[in-house]
């Protein structure tokens, strides 16, 4: 499962009901947090660009792409790291690990960085 992209029911702020709530969006599994949860890194279309972080949101072009089974051009977004009970895990999108392992191998650079850097800044 680890490398594969998947739909997962996540939480998030509702701006416009002003509450949190769910939905399911793409995730990339990244790890195994323990016998029931996996560490996962969200796939996102940023509709704002001024959202976006030029370092830590990897765009992934579904032309460039295509065995990912994306429908538009999203990014993996590095500094948002989470984790979710197995339970959440829905349909099969694609296997970046198995399909494209340089894009794969770049994701884990970037979040090898993303979290020296964040250890670094709170010492």
């Amino acid at each position: 499962m680890i490398g594969t992209i998947c739909s997962f029911i996540t939480p998030y702020y509702d701006t416009a009901r002003q509450k949190n709530s769910f939905k399911s969006r793409p995730v990339l599994l990244i790890g195994i947090a323990d016998i029931g949860d996996y560490n996962f890194l969200p796939i996102s279309r940023v509709t704002n660009q001024n959202n976006l972080d030029p370092t830590y949101d990897l765009p992934i072009d579904p032309a460039q792409y295509p065995l990912l089974n994306l429908t538009a051009k999203s990014y993996v977004r590095i500094h948002k790291q989470s984790y979710g009970h197995k339970a959440s895990i829905g349909q099969h999108i694609g296997d970046m690990k198995t399909e494209y392992p340089d894009l794969f191998l770049e994701v884990l650079e970037k979040l090898e960085e993303y979290n020296k850097k964040l250890i670094a800044d709170a010492l």
